[in-house]
C-alpha cells in the first residue's frame, strides 16, 4: 500500500469517525461515573468494529444492496440516532439512562456506520481489488478518536454533572437530524 492511499483510508477514516466520536462522547457523558476504562475500550471496540466491517460489507454486497442503502440509509441511520437520544432525553432523570447498554451501544454503532456502508459501496465501483487494508484502517483510526471521544466525554459528564444526560441526549437527536438533512 502506497503511502499515499494509506493517508487517504487515515483522513478517510479520521471523517467517517466524526459520528462515532459525538455518539461515544455522549455516551460517557451520560454515564460519567461508571463509564470506567473497560466500558471506553469496548465503545471504541463497537465502533471500530462497524467501522471496519461496513464497507467490507458494502464492498461485496453493493450488487443488490447498493441503490436501498444509498437511498434510504441516512434516514435510518437518523431515526436510530434521534431514537436513542430521544430516549435518554426522557428518561434523563432515570437512573437506568445512566447504565450501559449493549443494545443501546450496537444500536449506535451501526447507525454511525452506515456511511462507511456507503464507502464499501463507492470503492466497489470504482473497480477496487481490495479494501481490506482501507478497512483495517477505518476501523483502527475510528477506535483511537472513540477513545479520545470517550476520555472526553467522561471528563465533561462529571464537570457538568448530573445534568450532563440531557446535552448528551440532544448531541445524538442533532446528529441524527443532520444526518437525515444532509445530502
Amino acid at each position: 500500500m502506497l503511502w499515499s492511499t494509506i493517508a487517504e483510508a487515515v483522513l478517510l477514516g479520521a471523517a467517517l469517525a466524526m459520528d462515532a466520536a459525538a455518539a461515544s462522547a455522549a455516551l460517557a457523558a451520560a454515564g460519567r461515573w461508571t463509564f470506567n476504562y473497560r466500558k471506553m475500550l469496548l465503545t471504541a471496540a463497537f465502533f471500530g468494529g462497524f467501522q471496519f466491517l461496513m464497507p467490507l460489507i458494502g464492498f461485496y454486497g453493493s450488487s443488490f444492496a447498493g441503490d436501498l442503502v444509498s437511498s434510504f440509509g441516512k434516514y435510518l441511520a437518523g431515526s436510530l440516532l434521534i431514537a436513542v437520544g430521544g430516549k435518554m432525553f426522557f428518561d434523563g432523570k432515570n437512573e437506568k439512562t445512566k447504565r450501559f447498554s449493549l443494545q443501546q451501544l450496537t444500536v449506535l454503532a451501526f447507525a454511525t456506520s452506515l456511511d462507511a456502508l456507503l464507502v464499501g459501496v463507492s470503492f466497489q465501483f470504482q473497480h477496487r481489488s481490495n479494501i481490506l487494508p482501507d478497512s483495517l484502517i477505518i476501523g483502527a483510526v475510528t477506535f483511537a478518536i472513540a477513545i479520545a471521544a470517550c476520555a472526553l466525554g467522561r471528563w465533561s459528564g462529571k464537570l457538568l454533572g448530573k445534568n450532563c444526560v440531557w446535552p448528551a441526549a440532544l448531541v445524538l437527536i442533532m446528529l441524527g437530524l443532520k444526518v437525515i438533512i444532509s445530502n
